[in-house]
């Protein structure tokens, strides 16, 4: 995700929830804190999740109920569809 999307996010969650202050030096940093951890996941997964926090909750999502898992990279499938078709060409003894 991008910065600007993770400002989008948190002005988002700053405007559903009066409590989730993003002025003063706390605010500051909790902009610092939660661009950090923003700017590593996905943007659209996240704001869906932000938006569904915000129909279900009285109150502000914490970084950990709004983060989205992604699926590691299985190298190994890349691997064997290459070693297949490699298979294919080499001579046969």
């Amino acid at each position: 995700m991008e910065v600007n999307q993770a400002m989008e996010i948190l002005q988002r969650i700053a405007a559903a929830y009066t409590k989730f202050d993003l002025t003063g030096d706390v605010g500051k940093k909790r902009i610092e804190l939660w661009i950090d951890h923003l700017s590593k996941l996905p943007y659209e997964p996240v704001l869906a999740k932000v938006d569904e926090h915000i129909l279900n909750n009285r109150f502000p999502p914490s970084i950990a109920e709004i983060k989205v898992r992604q699926p590691e990279k299985n190298e190994f499938l890349a691997k064997q569809k290459e070693w297949e078709r490699h298979a294919k060409y080499s001579p046969k003894r």
